[in-house]
């Protein structure tokens, strides 16, 4: 048979594969989205308990007969007679038992007996009027096991957003004009070079400005930031000072129902940065687009839709120059149904990697993307000298059920340069094989909405090590499990 002789990670991928195809044929994007708890109150009034939502306003709590929740008392807390003022409380806290084996295909630290990531994150908005807030965020990440990976799993206790916001009508989600000063999270698109890092354990944060334009038919954003330095001791996560970033992002621009867009342009400047053998300055300018048809984060709905982004990068490394560049793109099919609305997808992703020449270097540099970039969990491979496939099905069997499954193809763009991890930290360098294919990856997410405060989602994953790692040993199986729990108010 041809089990046979499979190893323990690669027979247990198999089962999972098995196992979802008799659960149900098929799943997704990338992003499984958050299914509908059943006791859900007044679904379209209330804004998402997800982390942290960019336009949350709890002001129609005025009205009592809208209180149907027990923390409704948290949500909105007037601190004037007039009820123009108040205050509004929330929490997050994620617990998860995650498995790991054979990190970095065998050549990375273990933790042999899985591990615990717990975080806890409070967060107090005050809103004076409708033109002024304050917004501060604690975190409290934590993990159970030996060797947490810095800036992704272990941060014991820092204020991760806290910033003044004001401008126009702060209540409305297109406020015409905003200005937010302090630590905050910028995700901008679909986060491919600008994320909150949700991913992993340790969301990310910048210290800075931002300024917005925002109106129906699209915003428009200039930012000035650098990003938060984590470190995994109490309050003492500083501004990078060897990183500044700052451009313009003009996002959802609506051109018909059909045709949307965002265009940006940004300039990363880094004081010491790392290449192969060298390290130098890096300023690198990038300018990008993306072209789709549905909005991040809106409810599934039948029919065909697309999502494309390219880019092109120059600038120099120290006396090298820089042209680098990157693609991808997803499309997919949401089939009809009351609760189903099954979608099979294809995502196909190129990244740029370094061609060898003394003068130039290609090698595509993500800046600040999601942490686990392919998949929801399992974060191992980052995005960079890099050509991947990606078929998609997500499920969505019951209202507080959906799912995701994936099966993602690698590999290098450049057979001249490494195979990176993120922040470009080389996984595997390029003079131990001339081979391109790396290997694949399965994931499956399933998220499940127990009750309204409460979510649950299991990950399985695992890694089938291709030619280009079987030649640049170790090149162990990777099996992957995370199993987690949600509460949030």
């Amino acid at each position: 048979m041809i089990l046979k002789n499979a190893s323990p990670a690669r027979l247990a991928c198999c089962l999972v594969v098995l196992e979802l195809c008799l659960f149900v044929p098929g799943v997704l994007t990338a992003q499984t989205p958050d299914p509908t708890p059943l006791d859900a109150p007044q679904p379209g009034v209330r804004p998402p308990l997800s982390p942290f939502p960019r336009f949350e306003d709890w002001s129609f709590l005025r009205d009592p007969s809208l209180r149907v929740d027990p923390y409704d008392r948290l949500k909105f807390i007037p601190l004037n007679d007039s009820e123009t003022n108040d205050l509004t409380l929330g929490l997050e806290n994620r617990t998860e038992f995650q498995y790991l084996n054979n990190n970095d295909w065998g050549a990375g630290q273990q933790n042999l007996t899985g591990y615990v990531l717990e975080r806890l994150m409070p967060d107090i908005d005050l809103r004076l009027g409708d033109h002024l807030r304050v917004f501060v965020t604690l975190a409290f990440d934590e993990f159970t096991g030996k060797y947490p990976r810095p800036g992704i799993d272990k941060d014991i206790a820092d204020g991760h957003e806290g910033f003044v916001e004001f401008g126009g009508n702060l209540h409305d989600p297109h406020p015409g004009w905003d200005v937010i000063v302090g630590r905050q999270e910028v995700m901008l698109g679909t986060g491919r070079l600008l994320d909150d890092n949700e991913g992993v354990n340790v969301r990310s944060a910048f210290d800075g400005v931002r300024l917005g334009y925002d109106k129906p038919k699209g915003r428009i954003d200039l930012i000035a930031v650098k990003p938060v330095e984590i470190n995994p001791g109490a309050w003492d996560d500083v501004p990078n000072p060897a990183i500044t970033l700052w451009g313009v992002y003009a996002s959802n621009v609506r051109w018909n129902s059909q045709f949307m867009s965002d265009v940006y342009f940004l300039d990363y400047d880094a004081k010491s940065a790392m290449y192969g053998n060298q390290s130098a300055r890096e300023r690198r300018r990038t300018i990008a687009g993306r072209y789709f048809n549905r909005l991040s984060g809106e409810p599934p709905r039948a029919g065909f839709d697309y999502n494309v982004e390219t880019g092109f990068q120059w600038g120099s490394f120290g006396n090298r120059s820089i042209r680098a560049w990157g693609a991808g793109g997803n499309i997919g099919w949401t089939l009809p149904g009351p609760v189903w609305r099954a979608r099979f997808g294809l995502q196909a992703d190129a990244l740029s990697g370094d061609n060898g020449q003394p003068n130039t270097l290609g090698t595509f540099n993500a800046l600040f993307p999601r942490g686990a970039y392919f998949g929801p969990k399992f974060a191992l491979i980052g995005p960079a000298n890099l050509l991947s496939v990606q078929p998609q099905f997500v499920f969505h069997p019951l209202q507080n059920v959906t799912g995701t499954f994936e099966w993602i193809w690698f590999w290098r763009e450049s057979t001249k340069d490494a195979l990176y991890s993120f922040e470009n930290v080389p996984l595997r360098p390029a003079n131990l094989s001339n081979a391109r294919y790396v290997g694949s990856q399965p994931n499956l997410e399933i998220r499940w909405a127990i009750r309204e405060h409460f979510l649950a989602a299991l990950n399985v994953a695992g890694f089938f090590t291709g030619t280009f790692l079987q030649q640049s040993p170790p090149s162990k199986e990777i099996g992957f499990v995370n199993i987690g729990l949600t509460y949030r108010f």
